[in-house]
C-alpha cells in the first residue's frame, strides 16, 4: 500500500508539512499538560517524596498505549518499523546523564517538556529551569573536547529487547508491557502504603 508511516521518512510529506504537523501536535501537548496541572513544578517535586505517583503512572500508561498503536499499525501494513529512529545505546554516559537529569528534576520540579509549556503559561519558575538547561547545554558544547571519549563509551550499538531475549518486534512489545504494567503496580501499591502512612 501507498500509505506507509512515518510519512515524512517514506517521502508521502514535505520537510514543510512536516514542520507543521510537528507544531501543532507541540501545541496540543503543551494544552494537554497544562490542562492536566503537569506545567506546575509542586506535580512532579511530589513524585520525589512519594506524594504523588501520578506523573510516573501516566508514563506508564503512555508508553503501553503508544506501543500498542505501533504494533498494531505495523500488523497492518500502515507503518514501518524499521524506518523508525532507534538511537544507539552508551552505558556509562546514560547512567551519568540519568543521574544528573534526576537531579534536575528533584531540584526544579520540572522536565523539558513540562518547563516549555509552564513557560507558555507564564510560569517564572519555569523560565529560571530552562535558563539553567539551555546554560547546562551550551556548558556541556564547550566542554564536549574533554569529555567526547566519555560521551561514547559503553556503546552497545543500537539495542532493542529482541536482541537481548530473542523473537521479533512483538517480543520486544510484550515485554515493555509487562514491564510498564509491572511498574504500575508497583506505584499503585507504594501510593496505598504512602498514603496509609500518612493517616
Amino acid at each position: 500500500m501507498d500509505f506507509i508511516l512515518p510519512l515524512y521518512k517514506n517521502a508521502l510529506i514535505s520537510p514543510e508539512a512536516n514542520l507543521f504537523f510537528a507544531v501543532v501536535m507541540g501545541f496540543a501537548f503543551g494544552f494537554v499538560l497544562e490542562r492536566t496541572g503537569f506545567t506546575r513544578s509542586l506535580h512532579i517535586a511530589e513524585t520525589f517524596y512519594f506524594k504523588n505517583l501520578a506523573v510516573p503512572k501516566i508514563m506508564g500508561v503512555t508508553v503501553i498505549t503508544a506501543t500498542t498503536w505501533l504494533i498494531i499499525f505495523s500488523w497492518l501494513g500502515w507503518i514501518d518499523l524499521g524506518a523508525l529512529f532507534t538511537p544507539k545505546t552508551y552505558i556509562w554516559p546514560y547512567v551519568v546523564g540519568g543521574i544528573l537529569f534526576g537531579l534536575g528534576m528533584v531540584m526544579s520540579g520540572y522536565c523539558p517538556g513540562t518547563a516549555v509549556a509552564g513557560l507558555g503559561s507564564g510560569k517564572s519558575d519555569a523560565l529560571v529551569f530552562l535558563l539553567g538547561l539551555f546554560g547546562g547545554a551550551f556548558l556541556y558544547f564547550m566542554l564536549y573536547p574533554m569529555v567526547k571519549d566519555f560521551a561514547s563509551s559503553g556503546n552497545l550499538g543500537v539495542l532493542k529487547l529482541q536482541d537481548l531475549f530473542g523473537g521479533n518486534e512483538y517480543t520486544s512489545y510484550i515485554l515493555t508491557v509487562i514491564l510498564e504494567t509491572g511498574i504500575i503496580s508497583f506505584l499503585v501499591l507504594l501510593q496505598k502504603l504512602t498514603n496509609k502512612g500518612e493517616k
